[in-house]
């Protein structure tokens, strides 16, 4: 047992003297702060970002888009400042905005409407149409309303009855509900946390991490099919899979630590901290087994190779980084819990 603690040791130290060993660490707290700073939208509501400089006008227009008796397709919020809307459709969290003037109604009154609304997008943002037609179709409504509430009391007999009126007949039929009859069902595209096994697991910066920890192991290994492996040939079976795995362990030991450290610090409320390290661990070692018995499998690295780069881009698709596919195909997840990354983010 001693041999073997030495011998980890030793790998350990010849990692901490590698490079390489540091650059995979920036690329994991690079990629992970990239993805911290993004947003893949799935089921969420999109949000839209408002930046009412118009007072009470622009109270009206929200209040109208935020009344839509439950359905959630899209979340109004009010922006705080330019900068604030800009940053977050540049960074993905919105997927549009929209910036209400302070003379607005001044506008409107004067009939000068053209480039009235500076509208926020980006060339990713795939709902920016239609919202703007929800946007728009608030502002004429205010509009109308005040149309109706300026109209002149000497073209009728009792102006205040006929104005009532008209308001009530206008909010009739620009709501839509009696005279259209539409009616909102909401269906949820994926699964909830109370379904249990069909939850959605996907979570990018755990995801992100652990497939890149995995590639790594993979790599690592490569380098035993060339001179380094000669050593580990010549040790008997059980002694030779103990040291491939030991290998292995301290191969990505220091980028393992630096990606744990880079998840607390990054997403730390989503899981408590104990589960979380134990999760990671269990994975670590999960992933340098399966890398340590893969291995055996190749005796070249011109044909191992090729196959860890396929592995990277099936760990994105097939594992739940980004979107859970077994949602919608189930048989994925028995597919895909093979590999340790997806195993690791079914496992939390």
């Amino acid at each position: 047992m001693g041999v073997y603690f030495v011998r980890f040791l030793l790998m350990v130290k010849s990692r901490l003297k590698n490079p390489f060993t540091y650059v995979w660490v920036l690329l994991i707290f690079f990629t992970l702060f990239l993805v911290s700073r993004s947003v893949v939208p799935l089921e969420n509501p999109a949000d839209v970002y408002i930046l009412n400089r118009s007072g009470e006008y622009g109270e009206r227009i929200l209040d109208l888009l935020n009344d839509e008796d439950g359905v959630t397709a899209y979340r109004y919020i009010e922006a705080y400042d330019e900068e604030s809307l800009r940053e977050a459709v540049r960074n993905g969290s919105a997927h549009c905005g929209f910036i209400l003037p302070e003379d607005i109604e001044d506008r409107i009154g004067s009939g000068d409407t053209k480039k009235m609304i500076t509208m926020v997008t980006s060339v990713f943002s795939v709902k920016s149409a239609a919202v703007r037609e929800r946007v728009f179709a608030a502002l004429f409504r205010v509009m109308n309303i005040d149309i109706v509430e300026g109209a002149e009391k000497d073209i009728f007999e009792d102006p205040e009855i006929v104005k009532d009126y008209i308001r009530e007949r206008y909010e009739h039929y620009s709501s839509g509900k009696d005279v259209f009859g539409i009616e909102y069902e909401y269906v949820k595209t994926s699964g909830s946390e109370s379904s249990g096994y069909m939850k959605d697991s996907s979570d990018p910066l755990r995801g992100c991490t652990s497939v890149l920890i995995f590639i790594l192991g993979l790599y690592s290994g490569g380098a035993l099919l060339g001179k380094k492996g000669t050593f580990f040939k010549s040790l008997g079976k059980t002694e030779r899979f103990i040291s491939i795995f030991l290998y292995e362990l301290a191969s990505v030991l220091i980028p393992a630590v630096a990606g744990i450290v880079s998840i607390r610090l990054l997403d730390p409320s989503k899981e408590g901290l104990l589960r979380d390290v134990v999760c990671f661990a269990v994975f670590v070692v999960l992933s340098c087994i399966w890398s340590s018995v893969f291995v055996l499998f190749f005796r070249k690295s011109e044909s191992y190779f090729p196959v860890v780069s396929v592995l990277l881009f099936v760990c994105f698709v097939l594992c739940p980084v980004f979107a859970d596919v077994s949602q919608y195909i189930p048989v994925i997840r028995y597919v895909s819990g093979v590999l340790p990354p997806a195993f690791y983010l079914y496992m939390l």
